[in-house]
């Protein structure tokens, strides 16, 4: 879809969730391979703002905390596998259930401590100071199972990884975002002082005689949780690097690649999501799996006066943010319909052009050796690519007869029909004299990749007959 395309959509949900919601001010920006390519904005903020006014970002912070413990992890500094109270000697009495394992960091990560979901609470525990949160742990807490069995989404498992953060790090969990992140992604405007968020739009909260300004207090114990205030362009450099873990661009920045991916893959299922999608939680970051349209990588954020969602798409690359001032607005729903239209289109088509791009040199040549094969047999140039089960699968001369026996000639691969569900792996349909034929290999592991499955079936439809 072309960028006018695409903006009218986003256009028109973002008016539409504004007017549906009360929201008073909203902006939101599009993003394509990385780059912001349209920001425009509704209500209460100056288009010539939409980029650069900073809102709460709520629990879109979370995939700021992630990855700064990913970045300890790397650092050799944190296990991830470590249990809580050996980083927080204090958590010692936080009360798990009988027989329960140890409290993980990664639990608190993939939403797997066994706390119960704590919105709205958790929201007005922003200015918690630190050593009252400590005591607070110290007491104990509830749990409603034990550590590692089920996602349940916890604020106060990310305020426990801010303190793990300043614990391990001897900083100010704010400085260490900050300084390991921010910066280096040039995201000035980003900050968890709220006197520091210059020019900010005030948070808009319903009561019953309509709508009254959020008051703010100071950063606290659960700033790790939803305490960032940003704007679209700098949301936008986040959501960039984020992306741009599954492209084949060179692994700079602030996070490796393969902790990106990592923070971006299903760790905990979550369960139905939208339109028929199926939900998981990664670290920091929700990833739905569509049927048709495949993977989105989202994250909402929701707090007194504010609301707001990022979500991409990491086949098509697009990309979309918005934030709005007021409580809980549910950007989530417009984002994801106005995302799922704009990649509608292209989506099949880019999720199989990327794992083509992916296949393996030895699966390409196999491929080809396979569309040899079928327009002429020749056994010498088989034992070359066979792995050794291949002819105790089938035998030989069964194989050769099958295949001899298709009459095929002409081999004409159709290039659009390649799909893969690994680079060791390919399906695609050739067409030859005696009509359409599809074809299938998959490669071993070995040093030397060898050919361990090779067949054809009559035509390119499903349940068609191997041979």
């Amino acid at each position: 879809m072309d960028v006018a395309a695409a903006s009218d959509i986003a256009d028109t949900r973002m008016a539409r969730a504004a007017q549906e919601h009360g929201i008073p001010a909203l902006a939101y920006g599009l993003l394509l391979a990385g780059e912001v390519v349209y920001a425009s904005s509704v209500g209460d903020v100056p288009p010539d703002r939409a980029s650069t006014a900073p809102f709460r970002i709520a629990s879109m912070t979370k995939s700021f905390t992630a990855a700064a413990i990913l970045g300890l992890r790397d650092d050799g500094v944190l296990s991830l596998e470590a249990p809580l109270v050996d980083v927080l000697p204090w958590a010692a009495g936080i009360g798990l259930p009988d027989s329960s394992p140890p409290l993980r960091i990664a639990h608190l990560l993939t939403m797997t401590a066994g706390f119960p979901t704590d919105d709205p609470w958790g929201d007005r525990q922003e200015s918690l100071p630190i050593a009252d949160f400590d005591a607070l742990v110290a007491g104990g807490l509830t749990f409603c199972r034990p550590p590692g069995l089920d996602f349940e989404y916890a604020n106060i498992s990310y305020a426990l990884l801010g303190r793990v953060v300043a614990e391990v790090t001897g900083q100010d969990y704010r400085e260490v975002v900050r300084e390991r992140l921010l910066e280096p992604l040039g995201m000035g405007a980003s900050t968890f002082d709220v006197a520091a968020a210059a020019g900010r739009i005030p948070g808009m909260h319903p009561t019953a005689s309509g709508l009254v300004e959020q008051a703010e207090g100071p950063s606290g114990a659960f700033s790790p949780m939803g305490g960032l205030w940003s704007t679209i362009d700098n949301l936008s450099r986040w959501i960039a690097f984020l992306e741009e873990a599954w492209s084949d661009a060179p692994d700079t920045g602030p996070l490796s690649r393969w902790s990106r991916r990592e923070m971006q893959r299903a760790h905990v299922t979550v369960g139905p999501d939208l339109e028929g999608a199926f939900g998981s939680y990664g670290m920091g970051l929700h990833v739905t799996e569509h049927p048709q349209l495949g993977r989105f990588i989202h994250h909402s954020g929701g707090y007194p006066g504010y609301g707001s969602h990022m979500r991409w798409h990491s086949d098509t690359r697009w990309a979309i943010v918005a934030l709005a001032n007021r409580t809980y607005a549910p950007m989530r729903l417009a984002c994801a319909e106005a995302l799922t239209e704009i990649v509608a289109d292209e989506a099949v088509e880019s999720a199989r052009q990327r794992s083509v791009d992916r296949l393996w040199p030895q699966t390409e040549k196999a491929m080809t050796l396979a569309e040899s094969l079928l327009a002429q047999w020749d056994d010498g140039a088989l034992d070359a690519m066979a792995a050794m089960n291949l002819d105790l699968d089938v035998a030989r001369e069964e194989r050769r007869a099958l295949w001899e026996g298709l009459g095929a000639r002409g081999v004409l691969r159709d290039g659009a029909s390649v799909t893969s569900r690994s680079p060791s792996h390919a399906r695609w349909t050739v067409m030859t004299d005696a009509g359409p034929r599809e074809l299938e290999v998959q490669m071993t592991a070995e040093r030397e990749p060898r050919i361990q499955t090779l067949s054809v079936r009559v035509g390119p439809e499903p349940g068609g007959i191997p041979q």
